[in-house]
């Protein structure tokens, strides 16, 4: 929305690593799943949309605290159970390509993962990358998933190739080089 570099999200930038959670993500403090050893951990989703806007930063391969964030998100492709207050897992509904990115699906994981050097030579990376690659239909993204208010627009047609979606997976494949 062009305040990227806008020096008053310092304060915002400056307190989301100062609340970063034990593990290397981000959560939130609602337990509306009641409590268990799965809510012992970070949301995988808000660590998600943290990565997303440190990205606009300089600290992305500078800062330790963004390379535990990092290494959250992979090992949440390992174990893949749901974890965090909330229980994002990575299911059938995580693996479905949604545009616009709204919730914690296999594109966005991936396409915000690619801004970080670390993620992109981790084996785990490549295999959700690979997952994605897979859901192309002549390169381009399918949208699988949508938000129910925008289903109708042509940009993101349930179960049809998307230009506005495409020209992100472009993004992450220049990220990897």
């Amino acid at each position: 929305m062009g305040y990227a570099k806008d020096e008053r999200l310092n304060v915002t930038f400056e307190h989301l690593l100062n609340t970063q959670y034990q593990d290397g993500g981000w959560r939130c403090n609602s337990f509306k799943y009641g409590r268990g050893p799965e809510t012992e951990y970070s949301n995988p989703f808000p660590t998600l949309i943290a990565l997303d806007a440190f990205r606009y930063t300089n600290l992305p391969g500078q800062a330790p605290e963004l390379d535990r964030a990092v290494d959250f998100l992979l090992e949440h492709w390992t174990i893949r159970k749901p974890i965090g207050p909330c229980h994002y897992g990575i299911g059938s509904l995580f693996l479905q390509a949604e545009y616009p990115f709204r919730t914690y699906n296999i594109f966005m994981y991936v396409y915000v993962l690619s801004f970080y050097g670390q993620a992109r030579k981790d084996k785990r990376f490549q295999e959700a990358f690979e997952v994605l690659q897979s859901k192309l239909a002549d390169g381009q993204i399918v949208v699988e998933r949508v938000v129910p208010e925008l289903a109708k627009l042509s940009f993101c047609e349930k179960g049809k190739p998307s230009a506005h979606a495409t020209k992100r997976y472009q993004e992450i494949l220049e990220n990897i080089g």
